[in-house]
């Protein structure tokens, strides 16, 4: 066990590592006790802004709604199905608090992928019993992977660019976003800040942007300016909330002591100002 997460069997480094979106599963249900293990990790999940998330694991063959996925995903009928209330950063605190139960379900050598845009939400959302004043902007599939993954999972990482990982000069800064952060293995951070690059974004778009201050690792959402800016932006939201994740779980891991703290700092040009990570 990982005396630092305890929930993990393995260094939390070598399964974010591990960690990969997986379409293809071999069709084996999942085990109950290990669905419920997954739903109670999210539960016990104390997010930064505190937002209250509702989960359920829902088996589609359980269901008298049909649910649909457009064919992206085979081989499993569960999924991680939550909502949160409409607020300005509940899907920060969602992303943060799902990735924590994909690490759990990966260190079980199981296999997950994020899905948003790409399945009717409708249906979801009857099973979900979906309230007025809540969203469902993702669900995550979660079962056995199948022995040999099927070409459309080679052919969707190749288009969505899921191997490339911008430049650590792209990403990190020091006191101000003129100045990149030197990427030296003697920096306290530095495998923390490694596996925020690890983790996975919409589209690739990887939109953190840290800036290591005097006390404090300060995170900012670099904003999409395309056409569809403001879904994009939500869904960037949630990869805010991953990325803060794995540098939270990397940084108990190796006794770097801090909390989360939204400083008095403010938004710069395209850059939203989320939360900072003050140093002990």
């Amino acid at each position: 066990m990982n005396i630092d997460n305890p929930i993990f069997k393995k260094s939390i480094i070598e399964v974010i590592k591990a960690r990969t979106s997986m379409r293809s599963y071999n069709g084996v249900s999942l085990d109950k006790t290990i669905g419920d293990s997954i739903i109670d990790v999210i539960n016990q999940v104390k997010a930064p802004f505190g937002t209250n998330i509702r989960v359920k694991l829902i088996d589609s063959r359980d269901s008298d709604t049909k649910l649909g996925t457009y064919g992206v995903i085979k081989g499993t009928s569960t999924f991680i199905v939550s909502s949160v209330s409409k607020s300005d950063n509940a899907l920060v605190d969602l992303g943060y608090s799902l990735e924590r139960a994909v690490l759990y379900a990966t260190d079980l050598n199981l296999g997950t992928c994020w899905l948003g845009g790409t399945f009717n939400k409708g249906q979801f959302a009857e099973v979900m019993e979906l309230k007025d004043n809540e969203i469902l902007p993702i669900i995550i599939p979660v079962g056995y992977p199948s022995e040999a993954r099927r070409g459309m999972d080679t052919f969707v990482r190749f288009v969505a660019g899921s191997k490339n990982r911008k430049a650590w000069s792209k990403l990190f800064f020091d006191v101000d976003f003129n100045t990149p952060l030197k990427e030296l293995e003697s920096l306290e951070y530095f495998i923390p800040l490694q596996m925020v690059r690890l983790a996975p974004s919409a589209a690739n778009k990887q939109p953190w942007r840290i800036i290591k201050s005097s006390n404090s690792y300060d995170f900012y959402l670099e904003q999409s300016k395309d056409s569809k800016s403001d879904s994009y932006n939500d869904m960037h939201k949630i990869d805010m909330g991953i990325a803060m994740c794995h540098f939270e779980l990397t940084s108990v891991e190796l006794g770097l002591e801090g909390h989360w703290e939204k400083l008095q700092l403010s938004s710069q040009d395209n850059k939203k100002y989320i939360i900072s990570w003050v140093r002990k």
